[in-house]
């Protein structure tokens, strides 16, 4: 499917080392082939490399070293046009060799290269001196001496300078025998974290269909696994996946891999997309970064730029921005944001380049402290920033809560923070014993702002109960309401159910008051509710309306009424007419009479039954409608079903 290398083992555990080596350095000086000598394979694939005899791509071969380690070897363009293409190569690489050629010494773009090497991260590296063949000892050794100064200043000083000729093999085995020995204690590449891979290649491959490659960052893809291309959230899954050209049950992270993916056409991936783990990463348009400048850009870094953002395989163009300082000084470091145009996928601790905008030359990189962030203005908010970039796990996911408005699953934290869900969880669990945060039913949130939630809506209730002595309590929809601006609803339905479960606040109908304060309707608000009571009564059906009671009552029929109908001792008809629940009740008595007689009822036989006016007979008829003791066909009622069971008079069947 792929052509890349030597058959590799079956399984993902139990196999050979794998590693990644790449090549840089400056055009022509003979990084292909050094790779072509070391494999046999001639990684210029494509004609216009063939007939210009340059590389334009990335190129890729298989090795297998005297130590028994499996390499993929990424050869890289060296002509500074192809600078894009080289980025895309040299992410997730575990060691480096730097083409020099010993006829001409370091050049400019091995400068270039030997600087993004360094700003990845890249910690491993062999300088080999090619074309060995066509010079002179002493010229040899002065070509030693200004390697040995390039990188004295560098994380790569002391890193071993070898001799080798492409042309009769002089340095092969002692250049091999480097590679096993820097290649011999690679750290854990993540084996058991969810697969990432950032795609450099796609091809059609006749029976698979669209086949990715790259290098695999982490976790490991197997045939059938469930996959996700990022940033275009498109689901598939592995049909089938090699390693240096053999097909295998599962390639493991620090592989050079090919996967065939079920059911996308080739213009649905490109270089620069991901396949992960489904849900295991996010697209993101602006990160929070430490940012690096390289102590040979000419002046002073402005506090915003637009750059070529290069991260994995692909470049972004985006706008980088200073949150500290007016500008940063030539090998200076700040806390910046990168604001993109189209979205990367990134994690945290991902190293990335930054090229300037125009003209594109490398200036500097870094690493990626905050994958997910909102934008942030300049010199704020910069000790916060700083607890990610060097806190603790602890120290993170509390700051993580404090910005949270709703309660979060550990899965999502764990995500946001790009951090495993066991940890994450686990430092949770933690904090929670601290008292320092809290888990609800919907997730975690800290402790500091569930209890404000708690709080405020507890003070709301109270002070309503103060304020309104004659009622029960504050409505829950009207408590709701009132706190939208301070809390999310659902935040306030959490907390509301937390304090009516732990008896903090009791709930009656839908009204709710604090349950240390026992209620009694004041007595002056009773004996009023009485004579309503006996006034309505006196009048039969024909009450007089609300307006006209209510201007007797003064100010306290508001209270008056809302105490009547809380107590079900009055029913409310419509905006203009109450009743009293045993006039109610008499009527339901009266209609059941009258359905024995007559099964249907017109409002007609209603008046003259009742000996209302049509004012009345309508409103009562329409009500009993609602809460199921007549039901309305046509002109005429018919008896419904709740009339013999009596239901609730209020309107709520």
């Amino acid at each position: 499917m792929a052509d890349m290398s030597p058959p590799a083992s079956r399984a993902t555990t139990g196999a050979p080392a794998a590693a990644i080596v790449g090549t840089a350095g400056h055009i022509d000086h003979g990084k292909t082939a050094l790779v072509r000598r070391l494999t046999g394979v001639d990684t210029d694939r494509l004609p216009e490399e063939k007939a210009r005899g340059i590389s334009i791509d990335l190129g890729f071969a298989p090795l297998v070293t005297p130590g028994g380690v499996r390499v993929g070897l990424v050869d890289v363009p060296g002509h500074e046009r192809f600078v894009k293409n080289m980025l895309a190569g040299v992410g997730g690489i575990d060691l480096v060799l730097l083409v020099i050629a010993a006829d001409e010494g370091p050049m400019p773009q091995t400068r270039e290269h030997l600087a993004i090497v360094q700003l990845l991260g890249v910690k491993r590296a062999i300088v080999v001196l090619t074309k060995a063949d066509l010079v002179e000892p002493a010229w040899m050794e002065m070509v030693r001496r200004d390697v040995a100064a390039m990188l004295a200043s560098g994380p790569l000083a002391g890193a071993p300078i070898l001799e080798f000729s492409a042309v009769d093999g002089r340095g092969q085995p002692e250049l091999l025998g480097a590679m096993d020995q820097m290649l011999a204690d690679l750290p854990d590449r993540g084996l058991g974290q969810p697969a990432r891979l950032p795609i450099d290649r796609t091809f059609v491959v006749e029976g698979f269909g669209t086949v990715v490659t790259g290098t695999l960052w982490r976790g490991s893809i197997g045939t059938g696994d469930a996959l996700e291309v990022l940033p275009r959230g498109l689901g598939t899954r592995a049909r089938r996946v090699q390693v240096h050209g053999a097909t295998i049950e599962a390639a493991r992270a620090g592989q050079r891999t090919a996967v065939a993916l079920h059911g996308l056409s080739r213009d649905q991936v490109g270089r620069g997309d991901w396949v992960v783990a489904p849900g295991s990463l996010q697209s993101s348009r602006i990160l929070d970064v430490r940012f690096e400048l390289l102590p040979d850009v000419p002046k002073p870094w402005p506090a915003q730029a637009r750059v070529r953002f290069h991260l994995g395989a692909g470049e972004h163009i985006g706008r980088l921005v200073l949150l500290e300082g007016d500008a940063l000084a030539p090998g200076g470091s700040a806390l910046a944001q990168v604001r993109l145009e189209t979205a990367t996928v990134p994690a945290r601790g991902d190293r990335f380049v930054v090229r300037s905008y125009s003209p594109s030359r490398t200036v500097g990189g870094g690493s990626v402290i905050e994958p997910l962030a909102a934008r942030r203005r300049r010199h704020v908010e910069l000790k916060a920033l700083a607890v990610h970039e060097s806190g603790s796990l602890e120290a993170r996911v509390l700051d993580r809560l404090a910005h949270e408005t709703l309660p979060r699953a550990a899965a999502a934290l764990a995500k946001t923070l790009s951090e495993t869900e066991a940890a994450v969880e686990e430092v949770l669990r933690a904090l929670a014993a601290e008292g320092e945060a809290t888990k609800t039913a919907e997730g975690w949130l800290a402790t500091s702002r569930w209890e404000a939630a708690l709080d405020t809506i507890e003070r709301v209730v109270s002070e309503y109960a103060d304020k309104n002595p004659a009622r029960f309590g504050i409505p829950k929809g009207e408590l709701k309401s009132g706190l939208k601006s301070a809390l999310e609803p659902s935040l306030f339905d959490q907390a509301f159910a937390d304090l009516v479960a732990r008896e903090a606040l009791v709930l009656r109908g839908e009204r709710t008051r604090p349950a240390a304060r026992p209620w009694d309707p004041p007595a002056q608000t009773m004996r009023a509710l009485e004579a309503l009571e006996r006034e309505l009564e006196a009048a039969g059906w024909a009450v007089p309306e609300n307006a006209v009671w209510q201007a007797k009552l003064g100010r306290e029929a508001t209270e008056v009424l809302a105490l009547g109908l809380f107590l079900q001792r009055l029913v409310r008809v419509n905006q203009d007419l109450t009743y009293t629940v045993q006039q109610m009740e008499d009527l339901r008595g009266r209609l059941r009479l009258q359905f024995a007689r007559s099964a249907t009822l017109s409002v007609a036989d209603f008046k003259t039954a009742a000996n209302v006016s049509r004012k009345y007979a309508v409103p009562l008829l329409e009500h009993c409608d609602r809460i199921g003791w007549t039901v309305r066909v046509g002109d005429q009622r018919k008896a419904g079903g709740r009339l013999a069971a009596g239901g609730d008079q209020t309107g709520h069947p």
